[in-house]
């Protein structure tokens, strides 16, 4: 009895000295952790909080700090579960809750970002160590405008305004925005947020809070650009060194002013020049199919079929249904004297869009040139049909 008693003894104080053993080592993952997530290494502090919590899984810390490191790490979703597990730990903690809210609102998870930000409100003030970050509407970057002790009352409240605005509630993200400027009326970013969102709903103020942007922020890039667009809109002539170009050179890496600026070229028959801000377009994002397919177009206006043909593959390779794309690269095709394979373009691009005249058209004129004419005189008839004007003297060239 004695030696069974000592037995149970001894179990008891090495399961407990085993606890503490994996408390400890915990503990020293911890540490190792947060010294590489503060040096600014997040891969090594994921690495040490993942075994830190395979240790032990009630950590809680160890859910904030790991989000953290995950949102360095631009692992967004995986940076919403860890704040949701800390959160469930420890409720209603503001910087935890503010970071979780601005995670949801990068993942396009407005209506639970809108539900943080508004419970934020609700939260005593309190103090951060944290650094947190304002977002423009209209671009991906951010500027740091908080420290410690900082409030962080307006950056809700123009948070909140970009969420109503992603949401179609445009009156809803002004009402909040004015309240953010109330509270800080120097920041240039909450004037363009509320000029994006009055632009939704065609309120004529929109350009005032751009242009008082500006005055805060001479080079803000966003404001720049958005004047610049609002005056083509109302017909007025944009110099190129002027909105656009201080836009570009405020902030080179910012994907509008190009686009904005190409367009202009190419309206204005400067196509090298749409060339040049098009490159420099696709350099800062080369997964969207529109700017492949309008720098194929000004290569084709440049007569560089060879290049315009692999522009539009390109934007197909992005979107296969992208009927635009194959209807020019059909042209490219035709032009080429490639007549069999743009006759194929042409009816890809039908089979997407049913409906699509030009597609029409065009297929009528390559089928004219192979010689197949009653096919040709059917895409004529269906392309009128569509609603686009054929000449009398097409009609007597085709339907003979």
């Amino acid at each position: 009895m004695k030696y069974i008693t000592l037995l149970l003894v001894y179990l008891l104080v090495s399961q407990t000295l085993l606890a503490q053993d994996k408390r400890s080592d915990s503990r020293s993952l911890y540490e190792q952790a947060e010294a590489a997530h503060h040096a600014g290494n997040y891969k090594l502090a994921l690495e040490y909080l993942n075994k830190c919590l395979k240790e032990t899984p009630g950590f809680a810390d160890a859910y904030y700090t790991r989000a953290s490191a995950r949102e360095q790490l631009k692992d967004l979703a995986g940076a919403n579960t860890d704040y949701n597990i800390y959160l469930e730990l420890k409720p209603d903690q503001p910087e935890a809750l503010l970071s979780r809210a601005t995670v949801r609102y990068q993942l396009g998870l407005y209506e639970q970002s809108k539900t943080d930000f508004l419970k934020l409100l609700t939260l005593p003030a309190g103090e951060t160590q944290t650094v947190f970050y304002n977002r423009s509407a209209a671009r991906a970057g951010s500027n740091q405008i908080m420290t410690a002790q900082g409030s962080i009352t307006p950056l809700i409240l123009n948070y909140l305004g970009l969420v109503e605005t992603k949401l179609g509630n445009y009156k809803q993200a002004i009402v909040w925005l004015d309240s953010a400027i109330q509270l800080q009326e120097k920041n240039a970013d909450y004037f363009v947020n509320r000029g994006i969102a009055k632009e939704s709903i065609n309120d004529s103020t929109a350009m005032q809070d751009y242009m008082k942007a500006v005055t805060l922020r001479p080079d803000h890039a966003v404001a720049l650009h958005n004047i610049a667009v609002l005056k083509r809109k109302k017909g007025e002539t944009v110099s190129m060194e002027d909105d656009l170009e201080k836009a570009i050179a405020s902030d080179s890496s910012m994907l509008y002013p190009y686009l904005e600026r190409a367009y202009q070229r190419m309206e204005g028959g400067y196509y090298k020049g749409a060339l040049e801000d098009y490159n420099s377009a696709l350099k800062i994002e080369d997964k969207d199919p529109e700017i492949w397919l309008n720098r194929g177009h000004v290569k084709e206006k440049l007569n560089d079929l060879k290049g315009a043909y692999t522009d539009y593959t390109k934007a197909i390779e992005l979107d296969e249904k992208f009927d635009k794309a194959w209807l020019n690269r059909g042209n490219v095709l035709s032009k080429q004297g490639r007549i069999e394979d743009a006759i194929e373009d042409y009816s890809v691009a039908i089979t997407h869009n049913p409906d699509y005249a030009a597609a029409f058209y065009n297929r009528a004129i390559a089928r004219q040139r192979a010689k197949q004419f009653g096919e040709a005189c059917l895409d004529l008839r269906k392309a009128e049909s569509l609603g686009l004007a054929v000449s009398e003297k097409m009609q007597k060239e085709i339907c003979k």
